[in-house]
């Protein structure tokens, strides 16, 4: 009887799952790499970190590989070759999942400067997305023959330059490198390094680009899909440093269109943090969040500084220039932290165990909470991209610093506490 019982258990569960997965869309990726040293095909959403966020491994044998990826909604994802990840450069090949099949070639590595990564779709988003690259292609081919042209007939440097450049590329020694790189500089700035046909070409390049610029614009305006969405949200990612007039026309079209049209899409989750991310600055109130310390114990961030001055330090066992911030902190800590001051580091991890060894080692003594796999996203939220930052804020709550030395916490500190 229990025997019985187990199996129909175990026939409900396979039950369950199946109808799971066909509840999702169904992405078929295969591909082929042309070199032989390629053994893993990595696999993630657009935009994520691989430092921080679990990525998935397809296996290349004889030259092939394939992988199910199921997805609630169409999502855009990245691809690419873990040894030319490993060696320092790498092409990410994008595409959407969708239902329906996609196929990638790899060549070679991206230091060699192979062939860039070859997308081949019928489904409708990518079909979409290669037309529109297609179409950029014929601009970016234009301005290379020309300059190939250019560079083949001796005719891009002046008579100066080129004696320079060929100093340059014969030198060795790190020193002479760096002197001649100084006068290459120099020649740049006096407008002798060029010669007139590559200036020609130069000013050329830019009316090109401006006219690339004005198509891309255009495009997002008229195709209100999530190819539309994405090339929008690669303009408002470039134009994070911009001023926010420079910004505006973007995140409007963005607020009035995509997000009602797309709004559980994760490119549109991802586009609102960010624009959210604009509004922190020096004056403004921090971004509350919970979060778990290594025990597990969930943590509110405006309860744990609530009525001092605080540092919010946001870190990573993989960033080292973070790690060395923050433990130059640990004595201001000490020295004030019975007079109002306190401190929170946010770790955004792979694995807790990374941290947990990395505090270990440094010995932070504030509480430490645990962003693990990025899923809240609070990095994102604050503008943080790459590396970790610092926020000092006061009693109240407001940002009095970003990015601050702790001889520049510990002058605010002596001025207020």
């Amino acid at each position: 009887m229990r025997i019985k019982i187990l199996f129909v258990l175990a026939v409900a569960l396979l039950g369950a799952a199946c109808t799971s997965k066909n509840d999702k869309i169904h992405c078929r990726i295969e591909g082929d790499v042309k070199e032989p040293s390629f053994t893993r095909i990595l696999l993630l959403p657009e935009d994520s970190d691989p430092r921080v966020t679990p990525v998935d491994t397809i296996l290349v044998k004889d030259g092939r590989f394939a992988h199910d990826l199921y997805v609630d909604e169409p999502t855009m994802y990245e691809m690419w070759v873990c040894e030319d990840y490993n060696s320092g450069g790498w092409f990410p090949f994008e595409f959407f999942a969708e239902e329906g099949v996609v196929h990638a070639t790899f060549y070679g590595y991206a230091l060699d400067n192979a062939t860039r990564p070859e997308l081949r779709s019928e489904t409708p988003l990518n079909k979409e997305l290669l037309d529109y690259n297609a179409r950029l292609a014929l601009f970016r081919n234009q301005l290379k023959q020309e300059k190939d042209s250019l560079e083949k007939a001796g005719k891009m440097f002046t008579a100066q330059g080129y004696a320079l450049k060929k100093l340059f590329d014969e030198c060795e020694d790190r020193d002479s490198l760096r002197k001649l790189s100084e006068r290459i500089g120099q020649l740049d700035k006096e407008g002798a390094l060029y010669s007139p046909e590559y200036n020609a070409f130069n000013e050329k390049s830019k009316r090109v680009w401006e006219d690339v610029d004005a198509y891309v614009q255009e495009y997002i305006r008229d195709n209100h899909t999530l190819v539309g969405l994405y090339l929008l949200a690669n303009k408002i990612r470039k134009s994070r440093e911009m001023d926010y007039e420079t910004k505006r026309p973007y995140i409007e079209l963005f607020e009035r269109i995509y997000e009602p049209k797309f709004p559980t899409n994760r490119m549109t989750a991802g586009l609102r943090n960010l624009i959210n991310s604009f509004g922190v600055a020096t004056g403004t109130r921090f971004i509350d969040f919970t979060l778990p310390d290594l025990s597990g114990a969930e943590h509110t961030l405006s309860k744990a500084i609530e009525g001092k001055i605080a540092v919010i330090d946001f870190w990573a066992s993989w960033c080292g220039p973070c790690r060395h911030a923050s433990m130059s902190l640990i004595p201001l800590y000490e020295k004030y932290k019975d007079k109002g001051f306190s401190a929170v580091g946010v770790a955004s991890e792979l694995e807790s165990e990374d941290m947990r060894l990395a505090i270990e080692k440094d010995g932070y003594p504030w509480l430490n909470l645990l962003a693990l796999h990025d899923k809240q996203k609070i990095w994102e939220r604050y503008g943080i991209k790459g590396a970790g930052e610092v926020f000092l804020v006061d009693r109240d709550g407001t940002i009095i610093a970003i990015g601050a030395t702790a001889d520049e916490i510990e002058r605010i500190l002596k001025d207020r506490l």
